[in-house]
């Protein structure tokens, strides 16, 4: 792990589109957060995918290898996923056929899951499907859980690319009026308005 690294970005609002911006590209250096197993679990846990707690068994030298292996799947995985994102949020829809769809339930039916009542937020009660991770091979599920919950909830109209020229970051725009063009002010915006500003002079 470099340690140039920067701090994953978490600008998303969906963890599957955080879960595409696990690499990226924001000031034209390309930057990967998922580049061992290691790597992986760090990331899951600061994107609340997974728990600290989840992650103890697989930090064990013995499991190096599987989640090593892991993380490979996944990365792939990523790109698969990315290009469905892409072509999604240019159509605004996803049709009802689409093969990423078998893809995901494929890979959900794969991991340990189980039904969970628990208190919700208003004082009653929910009902959730969680997806254990007790093995590096549980990882996956879990990740397929999320972006089976943005294809599931998204207005893909409303998933966008960064407009920065050189930036790979997508985020879901929940802005009032769906005006929002940039991954953050601080890391494109700017650099936008102060090239703006340059062409003016």
């Amino acid at each position: 792990m470099s340690n140039m690294r920067p701090a994953p970005f978490f600008i998303a609002d969906s963890a599957a589109l955080d879960f595409l911006n696990s690499i990226a590209a924001p000031r034209a250096v390309e930057f990967e957060w998922l580049e061992d197993g290691d790597d992986l679990l760090d990331w899951l846990v600061q994107s609340g995918l997974l728990d600290a707690d989840e992650t103890t068994s697989l930090r064990a030298p013995s499991v190096k290898a599987d989640l090593d292996r892991a993380a490979e799947q996944i990365r792939t995985f990523r790109e698969e996923f990315r290009a469905f994102v892409r072509a999604a949020s240019e159509a605004g829809d996803v049709p009802p056929d689409h093969p990423i769809i078998q893809r995901l339930n494929e890979l959900m039916s794969a991991g340990q899951q189980s039904l969970r009542l628990s208190p919700d937020a208003e004082g009653g009660f929910e009902c959730k499907l969680i997806h254990h991770v007790r093995t590096a091979d549980d990882l996956l599920p879990r990740i397929a859980a999320a972006c089976a919950e943005l294809v599931a909830t998204a207005d893909f109209a409303h998933v966008r690319n960064c407009e920065g020229p050189k930036c790979t970051l997508f985020f879901r725009d929940v802005s009032k009026n769906h005006k929002r063009r940039w991954c953050s002010m601080e890391v494109c915006g700017n650099r936008a308005k102060a090239a703006a500003y340059r062409k003016r002079g």
